[in-house]
């Protein structure tokens, strides 16, 4: 047995010097590296795709395309047959107008389960065609969201009233009207007739100052759309504000909220002599509370041709120039703080007055909503609105 246990002890010494003579130093480390160890690439995850369901355009111009008839179809958007839906009039729709703006005033969501959310999406959409109309309309819509579809359960859409409307008036002598009247079928009809042969309201070179008397048709255009509640009416009288002797009884054509005020007489457009005033008054609700509102005053003298420059003006002429308000400073034209356009104007108003220092975003938002109301503290004005008397003082010897 001690033979064997010799015998035993002496292979395990000479395993473990052979193993001893394998291991590496550092120095044969250095020259024999090991071979390299694959390392598994990392798994690859593919990119998100370019173009994913933006509810909140997709539902808007579904609604829009329903406005101009619903002759287009948004993709992945569908309204729901079974749903409730109040989008879009019988008698009008909006082809022909391009959108300016659309302002979201509310947005919520839900969780429905996986990939499938509800949601509830409020604003207002602001269309504007070629000849400078607007109209503005609310939307309230619930619809639900899948990741390849959208769609709509609930939806209404309402015209939004304009608090004080654009308008424009224009002198026709009667024979050319008259000659026209029967190819003369729609508001687009009548506008682009009477800037075609309205009687220009400004002095050519050589033009005599006393006026032409005649017979004339007096066209006055509301350039926002109206409702059927509303008034507009237009009063021609021999002196302002719709004060003295009224000259003419006018009519009003309708079409389709697009209202066109007309009125027939002799009259004398350019006269300084015999003046005559056109006023044009509006009330949102013929039968509520709330006040008529003027929101045009016309006369029939025309302006000067070619103003001379204020360098070269007599000093009592150009006091005269100076005093001369402009169309919003006078309240011939409000800005409606609804349009972007409308808002620009007002911003850079505040800017120039170093109230707004800020982008000029066209939004009537907190930051010009500050400076407004700065303004008004400034000029003893009520702060947190918007209207006429505000416009006037904060255009005041602009010459706008």
């Amino acid at each position: 047995m001690r033979k064997y246990a010799f015998y035993f002890l002496l292979l395990c010494t000479l395993a473990v010097a052979a193993a001893g003579c394998n291991m590496p130093t550092p120095e044969s480390a250095a020259l024999n590296p090991p071979p390299p160890r694959e390392v598994p690439a990392p798994k690859v995850i593919p990119a998100a795709p370019a173009q994913k369901l933006d509810d909140i355009k997709l539902v808007s111009a579904a609604l829009i395309e329903r406005l101009r008839g619903g002759r287009i179809s948004v993709d992945n958007v569908t309204m729901d047959p079974n749903g409730q839906h109040s989008v879009g009039e019988l008698d009008f729709n909006y082809d022909g107008f391009d959108v300016k703006n659309v302002a979201v005033t509310g947005y919520i969501t839900a969780e429905l389960g996986p990939n499938r959310v509800q949601a509830m999406l409020e604003g207002v959409i602001l269309f504007k065609d070629m000849i400078n109309r607007r109209a503005g309309v609310y939307f309230c819509t619930q619809y639900v969201v899948t990741p390849n579809n959208i769609n709509i359960t609930k939806s209404v859409v309402a015209g939004i009233p304009p608090d004080f409307p654009r308008v424009e008036t224009y002198f026709v002598p009667e024979q050319a009207f008259k000659e026209a009247a029967s190819g003369l079928t729609s508001y687009m009809d009548y506008y682009l007739f009477a800037i075609e042969n309205a009687e220009p309201m400004t002095y050519g070179e050589g033009d005599s100052k006393v006026g032409l008397s005649g017979d004339y048709y007096i066209l006055t255009f509301c350039k926002d759309r109206v409702f059927e509640e509303a008034s507009l009416a237009m009063k021609i009288t021999d002196r302002p504000y719709g004060a003295g002797k009224k000259l003419a009884d006018a009519i009003s054509i309708n079409d389709s909220g697009w209202r066109i005020l007309v009125a027939g007489g002799k009259f004398a457009p350019g006269s300084s002599r015999y003046k005559f005033y056109v006023g044009v008054t509006y009330k949102q609700e013929a039968e509520s509370y709330l006040p008529e509102v003027v929101v045009g005053e016309f006369l029939n003298v025309k302006k000067p041709y070619a103003p001379a420059p204020a360098a070269q003006a007599a000093p009592a002429q150009s006091a005269a120039m100076q005093s001369a308000e402009g169309p919003l400073a006078s309240g011939a034209r409000f800005l409606n703080p609804v349009f972007p356009e409308d808002v620009e104007v007002i911003q850079v108003r505040l800017h120039e007055l170093g109230l707004y220092n800020y982008k000029i975003d066209r939004d009537f938002g907190p930051l010009t909503r500050k400076a407004l109301d700065t303004f008004n503290q400034q000029h003893g004005l009520p702060t947190g609105q918007w209207s006429l008397g505000v416009q006037k003082a904060l255009f005041k010897g602009t010459g706008q």
